[in-house]
């Protein structure tokens, strides 16, 4: 009975696998092949569902739940600083890619944030048990994903610079911001069986980006 219920954990994993790939693997087509202007607008989804997913696996506690509302709230607000005033990341605009905005901000970038915080700190607690080199770590990933994007961002209508290059403050913010995120998620509870989870979708997301280079 026990292997019956591994192997059903194991199937519904390859389920979570092939949904996400074939989200991924239908916008890539879609954008590059079929009709850019209906496909992107769908981009949403491409956070959304692996967020939902990944929750539904995880089943965090109630505290948990507030300390991804606290990140979400805290990330989306200093996007819209961003956009606003320009004093954090540096001046740029948002693009009709990521659906409902407000404030200029779209509401999925919050989301972004929490599923790329969640997933990389559940990646590297996969194998590393320091809660503060989980939190180092996990920042510095969701950096290097941050500078895979930027370049392409444009091309996918997710952002734009006002200047077009993008700026050093950028970076500096994103990881700042990344950190502090890390941070407030410091004893968020993980588990260790979703790692392969989490190097499945990390490794989608950035084969995908990489493909918009060629």
């Amino acid at each position: 009975m026990s292997n019956m219920f591994s192997s059903f954990k194991v199937n519904v994993k390859i389920i979570d696998f092939i949904l996400i790939f074939l989200i991924y693997l239908t916008g890539f087509i879609g954008i590059r092949f079929i009709d850019k202007d209906f496909f992107l607008p769908l981009s949403f989804l491409s956070l959304l569902i692996p967020l939902l997913l990944f929750i539904y696996r995880l089943k965090p506690t109630f505290l948990g739940y507030i300390q991804l509302l606290i990140v979400f709230l805290f990330t989306f607000f200093s996007e819209w600083i961003g956009v606003n005033y320009g004093w954090i990341f540096g001046n740029y605009n948002y693009g009709n890619s990521l659906s409902i905005k407000f404030g200029g901000v779209p509401l999925m970038i919050g989301v972004n944030w929490v599923l790329l915080c969640i997933i990389s700190r559940q990646f590297f607690n996969g194998f590393i048990t320091n809660k503060y080199l989980i939190v180092i770590l996990s920042t510095f990933l969701m950096l290097v994903i941050d500078i895979i994007l930027e370049p392409i961002a444009p091309m996918l209508d997710f952002w734009a610079w006002d200047n077009i290059i993008v700026p050093f403050s950028n970076y500096r913010d994103w990881f700042i911001v990344a950190l502090i995120s890390q941070c407030l998620l410091f004893n968020f509870k993980l588990k260790k069986e979703l790692f392969l989870w989490s190097a499945f979708y990390l490794l989608t997301l950035i084969v995908f980006f990489l493909t918009f280079y060629f």
